[in-house]
């Protein structure tokens, strides 16, 4: 099956709303998808926000990216 093509943005999203509905943290997450040679895109987690993070957290916000990356493919901006 290929993979839909959507934005940065969008992505930035999805990782978001999953993240707030399946991971309790005391602050919000920013998050940034950036395209990456390797593994065509990938998400990083600002600096401040990554701090409150748990290491299940991080994991589970890993493992979202995993996810999304089998379903979906950065779009050129």
């Amino acid at each position: 099956m290929a993979k839909k093509r959507v934005s940065s943005i969008d992505l930035s999203w999805m990782i978001f709303e999953r993240m707030r509905d399946e991971v309790a943290t005391p602050r919000g997450v920013s998050v940034a998808v950036v395209p990456d040679a390797e593994l065509g895109w990938r998400a990083i987690i600002e600096g401040r926000g990554g701090r409150y993070l748990t290491a299940a957290a991080i994991r589970r916000f890993r493992s979202i990216e995993n996810e999304l990356r089998s379903d979906y493919s950065l779009a050129a901006d």
